[in-house]
């Protein structure tokens, strides 16, 4: 889960969830996307995985069932079709950072709703049984949409790394301050994004980071694959930060051993701290 930091583009967005974001990276243009629905097949062919959107019932794969769709506690809206191609153009930048069929080896879908409440609470992502869900509402920008999605899709895909790997779990609460106060409700996490950051050396790198273990989680592997050079900066002068980046890096790895290359190309491989 995520809380949208891109408060200078005007979005009311928060990425958040019972478990739940860059620029300059190539995108296709506007007209590029004629079909939403062939776009859509073709991304997920690339990360083997479906791109849905439409009726958030049918928000489900094989071999789930249609009363797997709902998640508790979440309601879905429809996303407009304009509006859905703002998400695709954001989840084909977001594909960029995998190496091909990696995303499909962690998740079996991607669902674009339109706004996505949660305990009431509007957000930008959550996920589901084997599947995230991404929002896209119509009362944001188009660059909104489009950055909910990239980054939703880094952030929300860790929390099944996250929560199929203990020992993963319990290394990296082991980091954590003793005694930090967390959050339990998602209402509570998606208002401390609003204050501010605690400081650096707790090993939290944002407001929301610090609200759950799992959100800590969520927010390194964002920037591993959005903005790996803000995490490296950050390795380099504070060794907790390095040790966590190193657990971020090798539960990824496990999963896909391809990743090890990706890492070492951009750098994190060499600033974290094993």
């Amino acid at each position: 889960m995520i809380v949208s930091r891109r408060l200078l583009l005007g979005a009311a967005v928060v990425l958040a969830g019972s478990g739940s974001y860059l620029l300059g990276r190539s995108t296709p243009k506007e007209d590029t996307i004629a079909d939403a629905d062939a776009y859509a097949a073709k991304l997920g062919q690339q990360q083997g995985l479906t791109i849905g959107f439409g009726d958030p019932s049918t928000f489900y794969v094989p071999p789930y069932l249609p009363a797997d769709a709902p998640v508790e506690g979440v309601v879905l809206s429809p996303a407009d079709r304009t509006a859905v191609k703002d998400s695709l153009r954001g989840i084909a930048r977001a594909f960029e950072a995998y190496p091909d069929q990696c995303l499909g080896r962690i998740i079996k879908a991607i669902f674009i709703a339109g706004k996505i409440l949660i305990d009431g609470a509007e957000a930008g992502g959550t996920y589901g049984q084997d599947w995230i869900f991404l929002a896209a509402p119509s009362n944001v920008s188009a660059e909104t949409r489009q950055l909910t999605a990239e980054l939703g899709v880094h952030h929300e895909t860790s929390s099944f790394i996250w929560l199929r790997n203990d020992a993963l779990q319990r290394s990296f609460t082991a980091l954590e301050p003793a005694g930090w106060q967390f959050q339990n409700s998602a209402t509570d996490q998606i208002a401390r994004n609003g204050q501010t950051a605690p400081p650096v050396e707790t090993g939290f790198l944002s407001a929301y980071g610090a609200t759950t273990s799992e959100n800590d989680f969520n927010t390194y592997a964002e920037i591993v694959f959005s903005d790996p050079e803000r995490l490296i900066k950050l390795a380099e002068s504070l060794p907790l930060i390095a040790k966590k980046l190193a657990l971020t890096l090798d539960s990824y790895i496990a999963v896909d051993e391809r990743l090890r290359e990706t890492f070492a190309r951009n750098g994190l491989l060499k600033a974290a701290v094993r």
